[in-house]
């Protein structure tokens, strides 16, 4: 919405946007941004502010900001369609938009960082975009962007990066951007991105969301739990249970507790083996 986006607002969905540039060549005419001011940046920043010290008072913290990343806003912005033809049709176009929405997507997490103060100790930004795209055009329409985010912040923060579609032409290069926790889809195994990663990232995985989280008994939820942790905690370190990508709407209550059934049963065989 900063870019001049309408927002159209569902009564059973999330939010959706009209995509505001229609034809490449207009990107010059997109409106000049100022996120503390301008859409729902400004509305959100505000109600950031209302909020903010009632949850320190309350004794939590504020400790990420958050933003869709570069691929994923230009998507926003040109449609996914449109821009998955554009890194092929028109690249040079196509690194001018990704251009412009890194900066929308650093000038934002910087609002954040603004509005809720010294709390903030890392960020998050989910770009599933990136996993629609080959290891081409991954290194030449991603990699340096996603990294232009993460240096842009301070090196001590957590980096935490989200994408629940395809991680396979990004995953060896994701620690490089400087990302320090990954949180990915169901579709790849917990064991081969340890192995790929190492100990270069910390893993935030990968419990199937929907086919074991909503639609399972607890007992298949807490199977599938310690097999996940077995895969990629085996060591000890390294891991943050979680299902793959977002928690789907309908898991039933049940599931959670046997996901955290599973976690205290696998931590108390660690520690006994300590």
């Amino acid at each position: 919405s900063v870019l001049g986006a309408k927002i159209k607002f569902w009564m059973d969905n999330t939010p959706s946007e009209y995509h505001r540039l229609d034809r490449l060549d207009d990107i010059d005419l997109l409106p000049e941004y100022e996120v503390e001011a301008d859409g729902f940046a400004a509305l959100t920043l505000h109600r950031y502010r209302m909020h903010r010290q009632r949850i320190l008072d309350h004794g939590y913290i504020l400790p990420f900001v958050t933003a869709r990343g570069p691929l994923c806003t230009a998507g926003f912005v040109r449609s996914t369609t449109n821009l998955m033809v554009d890194l092929v049709e028109n690249p040079q176009g196509a690194h001018k938009l990704i251009e412009l929405c890194t900066r929308v997507v650093i000038d934002w997490l910087k609002a954040q960082h603004k509005v809720l103060g010294d709390t903030v100790e890392g960020l998050f930004l989910l770009d599933d975009i990136v996993g629609f795209i080959n290891e081409e055009h991954y290194r030449e329409f991603a990699h340096p962007y996603l990294k232009r985010i993460c240096d842009a912040f301070p090196q001590h923060w957590v980096k935490l990066y989200h994408n629940d579609a395809e991680i396979d032409a990004c995953l060896d290069h994701l620690p490089d951007c400087g990302f320090h926790v990954l949180n990915w889809g169901k579709q790849k195994d917990i064991r081969e991105v340890k192995r790929r990663v190492g100990d270069r990232m910390c893993l935030m995985g990968n419990v199937n969301p929907l086919e074991v989280g909503v639609r399972g008994t607890p007992e298949e939820v807490k199977r599938a739990t310690l097999e996940c942790l077995e895969g990629g905690a085996s060591d000890g370190k390294g891991m943050i249970l979680s299902v793959g990508g977002g928690t789907s709407p309908g898991m039933p209550r049940q599931n959670i507790l046997a996901m955290l059934e599973a976690l205290e049963e696998f931590n108390g065989k660690k520690l006994a083996q300590v």
